[in-house]
């Protein structure tokens, strides 16, 4: 009897032991998850700003080149004091703890402050505006070549060029692609003459290629910084996502004498949308669009035929006339009549359809489908 209860007290103690182990198990699996998300909310995070200032009022001893250490070789090259420099104060830091900052503080730094963290880039690393990513830094260098949104580009660029910060601007200029822009973000983009000073987008762009669009003076109106912009997206190796998708038709005024209402262009994309594009330089616009991969074609109207008993169309002198009926008015409305023109299918009736037959036809196949 009392064999039979110690083996039931050693099977209980047993499945109690085996049971609290289980319990245990579970609440080590059981929020993995969890533990995960923090660790990994630990590793992207950013340092206190306090940090950032402890380095860099760390005393650092300052590098000579031409010190007794480097007397008996050969003058050094500047590449070598650049390298020697950097693994000088490196040595320094070796027991300092890194402090990650976000780009856009770096790209804010300027003077002796850029001047104190680039010396102490060795425990600094500059996370990406929109990954868990970081650039590693090496003296006045940032490693590597990474993807940014073109909005986050420009808005650092912005910062880098009122901030004076160079390392940062030669950074984006060189080192950062574009993430691929849909065909619809590209039209809209041609919408904002004024989201940027044109200084910034003139900085932006290759002398060269300035004076390729702009002319001798290589100054960006403030009309053409909305083109300019998706000219850098395109220079800086942005590439438009819809492949199957390029085509897009221009509709524009033979003469601009008499034309009445907004000053909008017309432009219809090969997925039906029709944009209403502010101040469009269109020769400009034409080189930039066709530089992304863009088919994109002209058709320049001397008429608009609206219905059966109006159109407009360019008169003497170059001047439209609006005819309803019997009537003849000086002027036209371009813009809202070659739109229900062309959501009317009456495009066909307007004496340019024979010049322009082709896209005509190609516009009319796109917007009924």
């Amino acid at each position: 009897m009392f064999y039979r209860s110690f083996l039931l007290l050693v099977i209980f103690f047993y499945f109690s032991v085996f049971a609290q182990e289980q319990n245990d198990d579970d609440s080590d699996f059981s929020p993995p998850n969890g533990i995960s998300q923090s660790e990994e909310d630990l590793e992207c995070s950013l340092s206190k700003d306090s940090e950032l200032i402890t380095l860099l009022n760390f005393k650092l001893r300052k590098f000579n080149p031409t010190s007794k250490e480097f007397e008996s070789g050969p003058p050094l090259t500047d590449e070598e004091i650049k390298h020697k420099g950097i693994r000088f104060y490196s040595l320094q830091l070796k027991d300092e703890r890194t402090v990650k900052i976000d780009i856009d503080k770096f790209a804010s730094l300027g003077g002796a402050t850029l001047a104190s963290l680039l010396d102490r880039s060795s425990k600094i690393l500059l996370k990406h505006p929109e990954k868990c990513e970081f650039f590693t830094l090496f003296g006045d260098q940032v490693l590597g070549y990474y993807e940014i949104s073109f909005d986050k580009i420009l808005r650092l660029y912005a910062t880098a060029v009122n901030k004076q910060n160079n390392i940062a601007q030669e950074f984006i200029r060189t080192q950062i692609v574009p993430s691929p822009m849909s065909l619809d973000m590209a039209i809209k983009s041609l919408y904002d003459d004024y989201g940027y000073q044109q200084n910034i987008i003139e900085s932006l762009l290759p002398q060269e290629v300035r004076t390729l669009f702009f002319g001798e003076n290589s100054m960006v109106s403030v009309a053409d910084v909305a083109e300019s912009k998706l000219l850098a997206f395109s220079l800086l190796g942005g590439r438009i996502t819809d492949n199957s998708q390029r085509e897009l038709f221009i509709f524009v005024p033979y003469s601009k004498k008499g034309l009445l209402g907004s000053n909008e262009t017309i432009v219809i994309s090969s997925t039906s949308k029709i944009y209403e594009v502010p101040l469009l330089n269109v020769p400009l616009a034409l080189n930039v669009l066709r530089s992304l991969g863009f088919n994109a074609k002209i058709i320049q109207l001397k008429q608009v035929y609206i219905d059966e008993s109006s159109f407009c169309k360019v008169g003497e002198g170059g001047l439209w006339y609006h005819y309803k009926g019997r009537e003849k008015m000086v002027g036209c409305d371009f813009l809202s009549n070659t739109i229900k023109s062309i959501t009317s299918n009456t495009l066909k009736n307007s004496a340019d359809y024979p010049i322009f037959k082709e896209s005509i036809d190609r516009v009319y196949e796109i917007m009924n489908n």
